[in-house]
């Protein structure tokens, strides 16, 4: 019983660390794909100062970036 005890804490490791390497994964391309979208938008808040626009520009290039993603 001492080696199967030891056997599923084993296994509640190997899944839990898993799970963790691939949030961080999910997490890392998410963060890569806001990074052009948010550089477009803080560009036209420097030039604008107008939330609006800075929105708009961000949604566009954050969809025009899923669509011609390769």
């Amino acid at each position: 019983m001492v080696l199967l005890e030891g056997g599923l804490s084993l296994l509640a490791l190997v899944a839990t660390l898993v799970i963790g390497l691939i949030l961080l994964v999910v997490l890392v391309k998410i963060l890569l794909f806001i990074i052009i979208p948010g550089i477009m938008a803080l560009v036209v808040w420097f030039l604008t100062h107008d939330p609006f626009l800075t929105g708009v520009t961000f949604l566009a290039v954050a969809v025009l970036t899923i669509i011609f993603k390769r």
